[in-house]
């Protein structure tokens, strides 16, 4: 059996026990609302990283797409401004003028249509 001392000394350490459960209860508490608080925080964090990206994505795509209409253009006027077969000996010879070929005057329909095809 207990002596008279050691029970003063268990009722002691019961309300040091249970002082010190109730400071463990509010630590883990408190760990609980930091590590809540630490998982908003990155969930925010992806939030706005997404939104980042989302609008990175679209710069690109706008870009791509504007680049991709003026190479369509490009390529157009390209087209327009080639010589064909039905044009004229005279029409090819000016542009030959135009682009600054020399001996134009000489070369055939044929020539004239390779050297500015070429």
């Amino acid at each position: 059996m207990a002596s008279k001392k050691s029970k003063k000394n268990d009722k002691g350490s019961g309300k040091a026990g249970k002082a010190e459960d109730k400071a463990v209860k509010k630590a883990a508490e408190k760990a609980a609302k930091l590590a809540k608080k630490a998982k908003e925080a990155a969930k925010a964090e992806a939030e706005k990283a997404r939104k980042k990206a989302k609008k990175e994505a679209k710069k690109v795509r706008e870009a791509t797409e504007k680049a991709a209409r003026k190479a369509k253009e490009h390529a157009k006027d390209a087209a327009a401004d080639a010589p064909s077969d039905d044009w004229s000996v005279v029409a090819l010879r000016a542009r030959a003028r135009e682009v600054g070929l020399t001996g134009y005057s000489k070369l055939t329909k044929a020539e004239l249509l390779a050297a500015l095809r070429g």
